[in-house]
C-alpha cells in the first residue's frame, strides 16, 4: 500500500493468486506505474482487461519471448525473473523459501548486489540474504523505517 501511495513503479510477473490481488489493488490508482512481465509471449489479438491502463500509459507488458511461446514453464519463469531482476533497482521479497526460485535468483549476477527488503518472519529465508534489510512500513509500525 505504501509503495502505491508513493507512486513507485511496481514490476512483477503477477503470476500467483496473491500477486493478482496486488495487481488489482495497484490498478485502483489510475496513475500507478506498473510493469507486468510475462513468462510467455505477448499474444496478438488477445482481449485485454487492461486497455484503459495501457492507453493511459500506466501499464506496460514486457516479455522476452516471441508470441508463439504460449505456456509458462519453469524455464520461461526463470528467464522472466531475470528480466525483472535486471530492470529492478530494489527487491521487496516478503517471503522466500530456502533453495527456491527467489533464492536462486538473488544469487545471480544480475541480482546479487541489489538491495532486498523483506519481512521479519522466522522461517523467511530472505532474512539471511547478504543484501537483505527488514522492511518496516512507517504507516503500520510507527517510528523510523528503511525506505524502499
Amino acid at each position: 500500500m505504501e509503495q502505491r501511495q508513493l507512486g513507485h513503479c511496481i514490476a512483477s510477473g503477477f503470476h500467483s493468486q496473491l500477486e493478482q490481488t496486488i495487481l488489482r489493488f495497484l490498478r485502483q490508482d489510475v496513475h500507478q506505474p506498473i510493469i507486468y512481465a510475462l513468462g510467455r509471449g505477448i499474444q496478438p489479438g488477445m482481449r485485454f482487461d487492461y486497455e484503459a491502463d495501457l492507453d493511459a500509459g500506466h501499464l506496460l507488458f514486457v516479455s522476452p519471448f516471441e508470441p508463439d511461446v504460449k505456456t509458462v514453464t519453469q524455464e520461461t519463469a526463470d528467464i522472466r525473473n531475470l528480466l525483472l531482476a535486471d530492470m529492478a533497482d530494489t527487491f521487496f521479497i516478503p517471503y522466500m523459501t530456502p533453495g527456491g526460485n527467489l533464492a536462486r535468483l538473488l544469487e545471480t549476477r544480475v541480482a546479487c548486489h541489489k538491495p532486498v527488503f523483506t519481512l521479519d518472519v522466522p522461517s523467511n529465508a530472505a532474512r539471511y540474504s547478504p543484501q537483505a534489510r527488514i522492511y518496516q512500513p512507517l504507516s503500520l509500525l510507527g517510528g523510523s523505517r528503511t525506505n524502499l
